[in-house]
């Protein structure tokens, strides 16, 4: 047994209960092993378990975001893609594994309160890109932490309701994202 093992499964339960009634007798039965054996590779339990299925996920939406603004490209185009990946990210667990709205809304919570690495983390790549799209005359010089602030917290709640459409496109999602970022919402878009 090996903690990608573990976390695999672990990964499954906690999208299929929620944090509050994620059980590591529930992970040691599912895995056919005894509760000290997951203890091994976890001496903090429940929440060591937990922390290390957030962290894995977070490191791999990260990278994915990461490689998707890698290449050459206008800031909107690699808001676009940033954008996408994140949203791919989310969609496909949620799908994948058929996440109820009360779990949603509970690893939300969660994320929200308990997450700040990732989220800075997030956050600087935003305003890497912001930052970048201003030097280059593509957008407006403003304040930069609060942009990348604000396109967080409006991407965060985008992938929570992307998590809970069954028919959600990342693709669809995030353009339409860019789109109102780059071009309003009243008539006419950006004129």
């Amino acid at each position: 047994m090996t903690k990608a093992q573990i976390l695999d499964e672990a990964l499954v339960l906690l999208l299929q209960r929620g944090l509050k009634r994620f059980s590591v007798s529930e992970l040691a039965e599912r895995l056919g092993v005894v509760k000290s054996a997951l203890y091994f590779h976890f001496p903090g339990g429940k929440s060591a378990i937990i922390e290390g299925v957030f962290g894995r996920e977070e490191e791999r939406v990260l990278a994915a975001m990461e490689q998707a603004v890698a290449g050459p490209g206008t800031c909107k185009e690699k808001l676009h893609a940033l954008i996408t990946a994140k949203l791919d990210s989310v969609v496909t667990l949620a799908r994948l594994y058929g996440v109820s709205a009360s779990v949603t809304g509970e690893l939300a919570a969660h994320f929200r309160t308990s997450r700040r690495s990732f989220l800075e983390r997030e956050r600087k790549l935003l305003r890497r890109v912001l930052a970048e799209g201003m030097a280059a005359g593509e957008i407006r010089q403003l304040d930069v932490e609060l942009l990348a602030s604000g396109l967080q917290a409006g991407l965060f709640e985008v992938a929570e309701k992307a998590a809970l459409e069954q028919n959600a496109s990342a693709k669809d999602l995030a353009g339409l994202f860019v789109d109102v970022l780059f071009s309003g919402i009243g008539q006419g878009g950006g004129q």
